[in-house]
C-alpha cells in the first residue's frame, strides 16, 4: 500500500520509502514483476564477548493479475519457535482498494502459511495518506506457534511515514498481540528510508525489537533493540522471458490527429529535447527508450501521462498558446517545457 504519494500505476517497484519495517500494508507490484526485499537486522551480546547475530529474512514476490501477489518469506534465524530456526512464510496478497486509483481509502489483504508456526496467518490493512503524511492501521489473526492450529492470536497495531523529500522519509510502526504472554513485549520500528538516485532501488536503516519480518515475527517484541536495514531491488521479468513487446517499434500519432506531430525521446534519465517550441494544435509524442519507465506529469497537474513502459510511447496535443513545464514522477530531476505559440 502507497502511503507517500508514489504513482502507482504501472510503477516498477514497490519502494521502503512507502511502509514501515514491520508494517507492509499489504503492498503488490505489478502484472508480471518480481520484487525482491533483503531484510537484515542484527544485534550484539554484552561485553566482553560482544557477539554479533544476525536475522535476515529474504521476500521474493510476483505481481499478478487483479492487484494480487504472491510470495514468501524466509529468515534464516527466526526464534520463533525453538524446533524451526529457518522460519518461512508463504503468502498471497490483494489490494482491492487504492487511493491512486480513485478510492478514499487505501485497502489490503493478506494471507500466510508459516511452517514454522504450523498454521494460517491472516492480515487487513487500513491506510490514509495527507501529502506527505501516511498513516496505516493493521489487523492480524495468528496461529499460536506453542499450541498450533489449534490457537489463535491477535495483533493490532499500525504504522506512519512523512516523506521529508522526494528520496527520504522518516518511519515508524508498533504492533502487539491484544493478549501478550509473560516476557514478551509489543514490536516496534523506527527508522529512515532512501531512495537511490537514478534507479528503481531503495533502503531502510532502522532499529526494532522484532526478530522478522513475517506477520508472526513483525507481531512480536522483544527486550532486544536490534539494527537493520531493508534492500529492495525490482525485477521485470519480460526482460528475460516472453515476446519483446515492451520494446516495439516507435508508436505513430494517433490517427485522429490532423496538425504538426513533434516527438520527444526518453533515455538515460532525461527528455531528450528538455526545451521545445510548437505551434498550436502541435502533438507531442513522448517515446520512452529508457531502461526504466517514466511519466510525463504537467507541474500543474493538466496532463498526466502516468508510467510510460519501455519502448512504448504517449502523446499530447497542446491547443492553447502557453508555456507548459512538467517532471518525471518518480524521478524529479527529469524536467522539461513545451512553450506554445
Amino acid at each position: 500500500m502507497f502511503l507517500t504519494g508514489a504513482s502507482v500505476s504501472g510503477v516498477r517497484a514497490q519502494s521502503v520509502l512507502e511502509h514501515p519495517p514491520n508494517v507492509s500494508g499489504d503492498w503488490v507490484i505489478p502484472v508480471g514483476r518480481a520484487q525482491f526485499n533483503f531484510q537484515h537486522r542484527f544485534d550484539a551480546s554484552p561485553a566482553p564477548v560482544r557477539k554479533v547475530t544476525n536475522y535476515p529474512t529474504l521476500l521474493l514476490g510476483f505481481g499478478l493479475p487483479g492487484q494480487t501477489m504472491l510470495g514468501f518469506n524466509y529468515s534464516t534465524n527466526s526464534l520463533l519457535t525453538p524446533a524451526f530456526p529457518n522460519e518461512w512464510e508463504f503468502f498471497g496478497r490483494w489490494r482491492p482498494l487504492s487511493q491512486e486509483r480513485g478510492a478514499a481509502v487505501d485497502l489490503g489483504g493478506e494471507l500466510a502459511y508459516n511452517l514454522s508456526a504450523e498454521g494460517v496467518d491472516a492480515e487487513v490493512s487500513l491506510g490514509r495518506r495527507w501529502g506527505r503524511l501516511g498513516i496505516l492501521g493493521v489487523a492480524r489473526a495468528l496461529t499460536d506457534p506453542d499450541t498450533g492450529s489449534s490457537g489463535m492470536q491477535l495483533a493490532m497495531g499500525g504504522g506512519a511515514t512523512v516523506r521529508l523529500r522526494h528520496w527520504l522519509s522518516v518511519q515508524g510502526d508498533y504492533v502487539t498481540l491484544t493478549d501478550r504472554p509473560a516476557g514478551q513485549e509489543g514490536a516496534w520500528s523506527a527508522g529512515l528510508a532512501f531512495g537511490i538516485p537514478t534507479t528503481p532501488h531503495s533502503f531502510s536503516l532502522y532499529a526494532s525489537n522484532a526478530v522478522t519480518s513475517t506477520l508472526q515475527g513483525a507481531s512480536r517484541g522483544s527486550d532486544k533493540v536490534r539494527y537493520g536495514f531493508e534492500f529492495v531491488v525490482p525485477l521485470t521479468l519480460s526482460r528475460w522471458f516472453g515476446a519483446r513487446t515492451e520494446r516495439a517499434t516507435p508508436a505513430a500519432a494517433p490517427a485522429e490527429v490532423t496538425g504538426p506531430v513533434r516527438t520527444i525521446v526518453i533515455n538515460r534519465l532525461s527528455y531528450t529535447q528538455p526545451d521545445i517550441e510548437v505551434a498550436a494544435g502541435t502533438t507531442i509524442i513522448w517515446r520512452n527508450e529508457d531502461q526504466l519507465e517514466h511519466t510525463v506529469t504537467a507541474d500543474d497537474s493538466s496532463f498526466q501521462s502516468g508510467m510510460i513502459p519501455i519502448g512504448r510511447s504517449w502523446s499530447y496535443t497542446f491547443n492553447a498558446p502557453g508555456t507548459f513545464t512538467y517532471h518525471c514522477t518518480p524521478h524529479p530531476f527529469m524536467k522539461g517545457r513545451v512553450v506554445v505559440k
